[in-house]
């Protein structure tokens, strides 16, 4: 049998531990809240509807940019299983995934005859950023389960949340004054370059981070790479959890179905300009400080499938309530319930996933569970967008999100929470 991967003793060495857990929350804190920006959820949905962009392409904006980052892990996986130092791998992967970021603002920027190219830099600049991050994802991800001990990962990802919300609030007051002043190519400009600089300064923070051995390394058999794509079905299915895991993921999709085409419905249905969903943002970044503090407090003591199915339900509460408001304050709040429920399912997912999968093959199931997860996320979003089209009505999208996150719920009581079952 191998042995695990990678337990290092933290014990042994708490200073260490308490500087990687301040840099992962701060390196995590800075990209996301530079992503605030230009929010999937929000901001893109209403630039690509403004740049002419079709309802497929607006329904698919909030999953491009995970479903990009995960493509690429299951590749490179037999790679990242053979290292045993994670960080430079990171460091210069992370470098070349923040740089689509700054090409993009400049060419906003200089080129102000850009027309006709002007939706596909949009576009393409989360995928092609989340295509290179995708490449050191993998590596990250089982650097972080090294450096931070299991305990305290539900409150470090909680931690990351909260940052990334304080920096976004103040990012809905700058979509507001930045779409009010320079509507347009230029504001859009703008706001790539700022997401551009926080995204630097998160990278710079990952620097101070100190990777610690591992107890043991997993020495996987050498073979073709085929033989390795070949084991993979395998693998996954000799963890029945696993496989329920991906079931819960897909039909947990209802947050991106139904905020693909919330702003617009919100702003239709009031009346309102562009510049107020800077509004909405920050909203949301209040409602996901609390949310992540209650994720914190609750995955510490419970693990992460409490949170997963209580973010199930929160999403079923959103989804009657957009239904029902015609108010923008309403709109408002459901922002906040938005922002509340989408990072309870994002550290329920985090927390879970990781004390699900074997220390051993850790990297290579998290790898298979992210490809899984890009057709989930497209294929979820997707849905929505083919029914708010032919349709044209975003209540048709809510009630299925709510559906399906009631099926979410019913698969989840099935996977037992790991700590319970170690305790």
């Amino acid at each position: 049998m191998p042995q695990p991967a990678a337990s290092p003793h933290h014990e042994h060495h708490p200073q260490v531990v308490r500087r990687n857990f301040l840099c992962h929350c701060l390196e995590g804190g800075l990209y996301m809240g530079g992503v605030a920006f230009l929010q999937p959820e929000t901001v893109m949905p209403k630039m690509v509807e403004q740049l002419g962009g079709r309802s497929a392409i607006i329904a698919i904006m909030p999953a491009l940019l995970p479903a990009a980052f995960a493509m690429a892990g299951l590749f490179v996986s037999p790679l990242v299983e053979r290292l045993t130092r994670f960080k430079p791998w990171v460091m210069t992967f992370g470098l070349l995934q923040r740089l689509p970021y700054l090409i993009a603002g400049l060419l906003l920027w200089f080129m102000q005859d850009a027309g006709a190219w002007l939706l596909p830099v949009v576009v393409l600049t989360p995928v092609i950023s989340g295509l290179i991050g995708g490449i050191g994802v993998v590596a990250w991800m089982e650097m972080v389960t090294r450096m931070v001990p299991e305990r305290i990962r539900a409150a470090g990802w909680a931690a990351r949340y909260i940052t990334q919300a304080c920096i976004g609030m103040g990012a809905g007051a700058v979509i507001h004054q930045v779409l009010t002043h320079a509507p347009g190519q230029r504001g859009y400009a703008i706001l790539h370059l700022a997401t551009f600089g926080f995204l630097f300064l998160s990278w710079l923070s990952q620097a101070f981070m100190r990777e610690l051995p591992a107890a043991h390394h997993y020495h996987p058999p050498a073979g073709s790479y085929w033989s390795y794509l070949r084991s993979l079905p395998g693998l996954l299915g000799a963890q029945p959890q696993l496989l329920k895991m991906i079931a819960a993921r897909f039909t947990g999709m209802g947050y991106l179905m139904v905020v693909s085409f919330l702003t617009l419905h919100a702003l239709h249905t009031t009346g309102r300009p562009e510049a107020d969903e800077g509004h909405f943002v920050s909203f949301q970044n209040i409602g996901t400080i609390l949310g992540s503090v209650l994720a914190a407090w609750l995955g510490y003591h419970r693990g992460g499938k409490v949170l997963l199915i209580l973010s199930r339900l929160v999403c079923v509460v959103m989804c009657v309530w957009v239904c029902l408001t015609q108010s923008f304050s309403g709109f408002t709040a459901a922002y906040f319930v938005l922002g509340f429920g989408l990072f309870l399912d994002r550290v329920g997912d985090l927390t879970l996933t990781a004390e699900l999968c074997p220390p051993e093959r850790r990297s290579t199931l998290q790898a298979v569970l992210g490809f899984c997860n890009v057709w989930a996320l497209l294929l979820a979003t997707s849905l929505g967008g083919v029914i708010y089209s032919m349709s044209g009505s975003f209540y048709l999208v809510a009630c299925l999100a709510a559906v399906l996150s009631l099926v979410s719920i019913l698969i989840l009581r099935g996977i037992p929470e790991p700590r319970e079952r170690r305790a």
